[in-house]
């Protein structure tokens, strides 16, 4: 299969400030204090005792969900100060190799930033890079790709063809879908193909709109597109005819070549 072009397929310390507290200088607080200790009754004890029983039978809380818990309590449910340190916990997750753990945190930071900024914002950009990045450590393809197809939406919901922004989303795309491509992952080959043509094709409407017309990514995205139209074809039901005719016939497996090379027309629709 011809390799396509532009496959380039922490502890954190917590700043605890610790309040000193002055020691007890004098045998008069001393004596209260163990006065009150003195004071626990029966009952306090047993009830204590059955608090710590039970939550020894309580099954363990995940650490990120503990710790959108901590935050949800401090700053209060959904609120847009949960955001960064949602980000920033993920990220160490991921840099530890917790990548389920950051998963889990990362979308919850997707969903607080979608409940305070709107369906479609830029702040959603990088939390979903951060989300794919996970997904990919946990060979979670399918999500990977359902969230590549999400990408994809939010920058062209966000950017025009006229903005050179889009094309850097679409590009991220494109280099998925081209990874994808080149170790037939999953074996969505043909589903590959006709993504990232389409992909191509309104990369470079919007480098029509937005670049010097000579510019050499031009050259680039004219090459890929002539290929991507080349392999959509060789898998086409028409090319398997084509083929089958060709060994019954020896004049049209002579002229086959010519015939093809007429239907590899590479556009910028």
């Amino acid at each position: 299969m011809t390799k396509l072009d532009e496959l380039h397929s922490a502890n954190y310390s917590v700043d605890l400030q610790l309040v000193d507290s002055q020691l007890l200088g004098n045998f008069l607080a001393t004596f209260l204090a163990m006065f009150s200790l003195a004071l626990l009754s029966s009952f306090s004890f047993a009830q204590g005792l059955s608090l710590n029983l039970t939550n020894d039978l309580v099954p363990s809380i995940d650490p990120a969900s503990r710790a959108i818990t901590t935050l949800e309590s401090e700053f209060g449910a959904y609120d847009f100060r949960q955001i960064e340190s949602l980000e920033d916990l993920g990220r160490v997750n991921q840099s530890l190799g917790e990548h389920q753990q950051a998963l889990v945190l990362f979308k919850q930071a997707l969903h607080v930033t979608r409940i305070n900024q709107g369906l479609y914002h830029e702040s959603q950009i990088s939390i979903v890079d951060d989300i794919i990045s996970a997904e990919i450590a946990l060979q979670n393809w399918e999500e990977v790709d359902n969230y590549y197809a999400y990408q994809e939406h939010l920058y062209r919901r966000l950017y025009g063809t006229d903005d050179s922004r889009l094309e850097i989303g679409l590009r991220k795309v494109s280099t998925w879908h081209i990874a994808a491509l080149n170790v037939n992952l999953g074996g969505n080959r043909i589903e590959h193909l006709r993504k990232v043509n389409k992909l191509f094709k309104l990369r470079m409407k919007i480098a029509e709109n937005t670049l010097p017309i000579d510019d050499p990514k031009f050259t680039m995205l004219a090459r890929n597109i002539e290929i991507f139209e080349r392999e959509l074809f060789r898998s086409s039901d028409l090319n398997s005819e084509m083929l089958i005719r060709q060994e019954r016939n020896p004049l049209l497996r002579r002229n086959s070549f010519r015939q093809n090379e007429r239907r590899f027309i590479v556009t910028s629709d």
